[in-house]
């Protein structure tokens, strides 16, 4: 019994202890380093299958470190959102971990192979304590963590670009902590606390004495993790550091860091600030401003690259932006939609990294107008990036569809109907950068190019393959998410 009510504890733990032994096996045994890499993630997936079915039962999982209970000691919570994410992330990751037994060789210099993997271990173990945490003090230890880790995943490729890129990262990053810390001093100083839960019990109380404060500090708590999550205008690091790091390292940032950014957002606007300070103070409003500019600007931006992944990178700023207007509506249908569209992005911005990656694996091809016969050349790895693509289009019986569709709902719930043909436009612009290469793949053929099965390791074609299949799923089968989900947008909009 007292190892299962530290289950929350050990799941971040775990991770961490990984990345401290990974860092002896660099130096000493750097070919085990892949191998007891997925070993500890795979710890880490099934701890986090049974945190999910003991949240799925309807348990609201708290850990008290040290048996201290809030305020004075340090709270871990896990509802439906976290469970998610929870699982969402250790599985990603153990993909990403099998993927890379062949690609990091490829794209990484062997004297920093194995310390890759101590930060890739780090990194998860932050983020994975970043979702858990239910105190700011904590938050704001992960979300350092984090960029650290993030930015060395960047930097690993060890070539000038991906060096450029982690710096500005760290910069930026560094500016977005700042905001975020003076964020959490408000909090403090304006209620004595630092538990989430505590923090919110007493701004309900004093709101309409301090509005001033209040707004300065919901407004530094949106720069600051805004900043990390790369909502437009704030995304400045993102498509460089996309673009240059290791294809694992892009898929990780991509598909998994913003999110547990946007994840934690998303628990301050509605969990500690509460739904009529966040409308209160217009705040929202930003929001669907800002969202609406990234979803048109990012789109834009990502046609005219022709590098792919910087292309699949301008893409990551417009879906940041669906995900930032679905709970910008601030209905159940639009907050719904936005919690499915993490998942669902996360699989198809991993999806399509590592089909990247594996394009240049076989290929070394890293333009948009390269594609010509890779249908016939790499049909597992094509078929796989034609349904994440068709997925980030929007087409039915594809994941993207149904967030696409749930946040067109929720502008009706919340009658604001004309971002429908924000939707609408952003999928036909979504469509002007996909199905060019699609169309390239296989309907635009070079000189006598026969079908042959994919020169590519069978450890790298598998994650692409479940994350396809994944992606599928979500679009056929979205019930169950959605009425999960459905339990964590009825505790925010309490």
């Amino acid at each position: 019994m007292h190892l299962w009510e530290n289950m929350p504890f050990f799941l971040v733990i775990g991770s961490l202890v990984g990345a401290f032994v990974m860092a002896m096996f660099a130096r000493w045994k750097k070919e085990w380093c892949p191998y007891l890499t997925i070993i500890s993630v795979g710890f880490s997936f099934i701890l986090s299958c049974i945190i999910m079915s003991r949240v799925a039962g309807g348990e609201i999982i708290h850990y008290y470190a040290g048996g201290w209970r809030p305020p004075w000691g340090i709270e871990m919570m896990i509802d439906e959102l976290g469970a998610v994410m929870l699982l969402l992330l250790s599985g990603s990751f153990l993909l990403i971990a099998i993927y890379c037994i062949y690609a990091v060789p490829k794209e990484i210099h062997p004297s920093v192979s194995g310390w890759y993997y101590t930060c890739f271990l780090l990194t998860l173990s932050a983020m994975m304590g970043m979702v858990a945490t239910n105190d700011f003090f904590n938050l704001f230890v992960m979300v350092e963590v984090t960029g650290i880790g993030a930015c060395a995943l960047v930097a690993a490729k060890g070539e000038k670009l991906s060096t450029e890129a982690a710096l500005r990262y760290l910069i930026l990053s560094s500016i977005g902590a700042a905001f975020l810390l003076f964020a959490i001093a408000f909090a403090y100083q304006l209620t004595g606390n630092l538990n989430m839960t505590y923090v919110a019990a007493e701004l309900a109380n004093i709101r309409t004495q301090y509005p001033v404060i209040i707004w300065v500090m919901i407004s530094f708590f949106t720069v600051g993790l805004g900043l990390k999550a790369a909502l437009f205008p704030l995304h400045i690091w993102l498509p460089d550091a996309h673009s240059s790091a290791p294809s694992p390292s892009s898929a990780i940032l991509s598909g998994l860091v913003v999110k547990v950014y946007i994840v934690s957002i998303m628990r301050v606007y509605f969990l500690v600030f509460g739904f009529d300070i966040f409308t209160g103070t217009y705040m929202r409003y930003l929001i669907l401003a800002m969202a609406t500019l990234a979803i048109l600007f990012g789109s834009f931006f990502a046609f005219v690259q022709v590098n792919l992944k910087r292309r699949l990178a301008y893409s990551t700023v417009a879906q940041i932006g669906y995900i930032f207007l679905g709970f910008g509506l601030g209905t159940v249908w639009g907050i719904t939609a936005a919690m499915l569209h993490i998942i669902i992005h996360a699989f198809m911005k991993v999806c399509l990294f590592l089909s990247a990656g594996a394009i240049h694996y076989q290929t070394g091809r890293k333009k948009v107008t390269e594609f010509v016969g890779l249908g016939y050349q790499m049909p597992v790895t094509m078929v796989s990036f034609t349904i994440a693509s068709l997925s980030m289009i929007g087409i039915p019986l594809f994941g993207g569809f149904i967030t696409k569709y749930g946040i067109a709902l929720g502008s009706l719930e919340a009658d604001n109907p004309y971002f429908i043909a924000l939707i609408v436009l952003s999928g036909l612009l979504n469509a002007s950068y996909y199905l060019p290469l699609i169309w390239q793949a296989y309907f635009v053929s070079g000189p006598r190019i026969k079908l042959k099965m994919d020169a590519v390791p069978l450890s790298m074609l598998v994650p692409i393959m479940i994350m396809a299949a994944g992606v599928i799923y979500m679009g056929v089968f979205p019930g169950g998410a959605l009425n999960f989900l459905g339990k964590a947008v009825t505790r925010f909009l309490l």
